[in-house]
């Protein structure tokens, strides 16, 4: 018996050793398209980074949306926009990394919640006059909230769309943190490989956001982007980056938490964030991911902290 489970192991090994290089290699021939080839909306430079902002309209105050940690960065963001409407000067960022802004390969600080959040903050900088209103889902609402925490001049209200602060490591994120087989798992789970998609759309089998044609087109298009697999992985293995404010309670603009009762987050983790700060205004949406299923709810979450 010990001699078959060693050999079975050893198959196992050898066939996730062939299927990290097979899929190293299809990484190497698929991802060969370059920024400079695509046409970037309103690009900012931030310490010889171009980061992607989509401007969504002209106005005077502004409305500024993160998008949550998905390769697509805010290409799924333009119905929340739509939602918040022309009241605003609306535009969707492309953290660093994601999206149409540049890869980052390597593994450090700018990965980070604190350190997406400072070039954040410089494009905030570049592009508005004044404060601004600034909505994140997911990751990026841990960003946004880190902004208005280290650089309160700039946010004007804080909108939170689903944020988990103490999400536990998924077991595809714990894979993608191996050193020699992870880069091949990012590649499988969230960039151009065959799960994917389902990645993507987690919640559409049971009723959630299903992709329409023209985004599954565009997010073929941003996966082939030279470095995006490795960007995506370096991100997974710098364990900061699922870092929060140390302190919410020390943010002093007005803060609204959109709260999909059927999404990730759970009830108990939302009553932590509540018992952080006092006079929290939560909105309740019966969607699995509000930004998506729900604008509306987000939108007035928007005027909630405008009035």
């Amino acid at each position: 018996m010990a001699r078959l489970f060693g050999l079975l192991l050893l198959a196992a090994l050898a066939g996730l050793v062939i299927y990290a290089a097979a899929t190293n290699q299809t990484i190497d021939v698929a991802e060969s398209a370059r920024a400079i080839d695509l046409e970037l909306n309103q690009p900012a430079v931030v310490d010889g980074l171009t980061i992607n902002v989509i401007e969504d309209s002209p106005g005077q105050a502004g409305v500024v949306m993160l998008h949550d940690d998905d390769v697509t960065g805010s290409l799924t963001l333009s119905g929340l926009s739509g939602a918040i409407g022309d009241a605003y000067r609306r535009a969707r960022i492309d953290l660093p990394g994601f999206g149409l802004s540049d890869r980052m390969v390597e593994e450090g600080p700018r990965h980070t919640v604190a350190g997406m959040a400072d070039i954040v903050a410089e494009v905030l900088s570049q592009k508005f006059l004044n404060p601004v209103l600034i909505v994140g889902v997911g990751l990026g609402g841990e960003v946004a909230a880190e902004v208005a925490l280290s650089h309160p001049e700039l946010v004007r209200g804080l909108v939170m769309v689903d944020v988990y602060f103490e999400a536990p490591t998924p077991f595809e994120v714990s894979l993608q943190r191996l050193p020699w087989m992870g880069r091949a798992a990012t590649y499988t789970w969230e960039t151009g490989g065959r799960l994917a998609l389902d990645h993507w759309a987690p919640f559409c089998d049971d009723g959630g956001w299903c992709p329409d044609a023209a985004q599954i087109a565009a997010r073929a298009g941003i996966v082939t982007l030279q470095g995006t697999t490795d960007s995506i992985n370096a991100f997974r293995r710098t364990l900061e980056a699922a870092l929060a404010p140390s302190n919410l309670a020390e943010i002093t603009s007005p803060i609204a938490f959109v709260w999909s009762s059927k999404g990730v987050v759970p009830e108990e983790a939302l009553g932590r964030i509540q018992a952080q700060v006092p006079g929290l205004t939560v909105i309740e949406s019966a969607t699995f991911q509000a930004h998506l299923e729900d604008p509306a709810a987000v939108a007035s979450a928007v005027v909630a902290i405008d009035t």
